[in-house]
């Protein structure tokens, strides 16, 4: 009875660990209140507005094999992550999107998108 619970619980976490893994690398402390994920903005390119950046964030969601995830699946766990860390947008460099294979009997692929979570500085500074 025991393998009957056990065996079917360990396979969906392990299942589900396989979707999605974020690493933050928080480089300020400071505290900010939330944002929604919808209000984050993906940027390619420096933006002219003053900011600060909050931490490097790398989401990882699989790809290919049996799981057939997309890089939407990464972006959405990297927009989430910046939304909790309280940021305006997610800076993207050359290599923010990079794909790693897994090999293993599936042999799919692991997407990792990486970015520079920064808030823009709102108050007016004098030099």
């Amino acid at each position: 009875m025991f393998l009957f619970r056990v065996v079917p619980l360990a396979l969906v976490l392990t299942a589900t660990a396989c979707l999605e893994y974020t690493d933050v690398l928080r480089l300020d402390t400071t505290l900010r209140p939330q944002t929604h994920p919808d209000s984050i903005r993906l940027l390619a390119e420096e933006p002219q507005q003053p900011y600060t950046v909050v931490a490097i964030v790398t989401s990882m969601g699989s790809n290919g094999g049996f799981l057939g995830l997309s890089h939407k699946s990464a972006e959405r766990t990297l927009v989430e992550a910046a939304a909790r860390l309280g940021g305006d947008a997610v800076l993207l460099g050359a290599g923010s999107l990079t794909r790693v294979g897994t090999g293993g009997e599936y042999g799919g692929t692991v997407l990792q998108v990486s970015g520079k979570v920064i808030v823009f500085n709102r108050e007016a500074r004098s030099n």
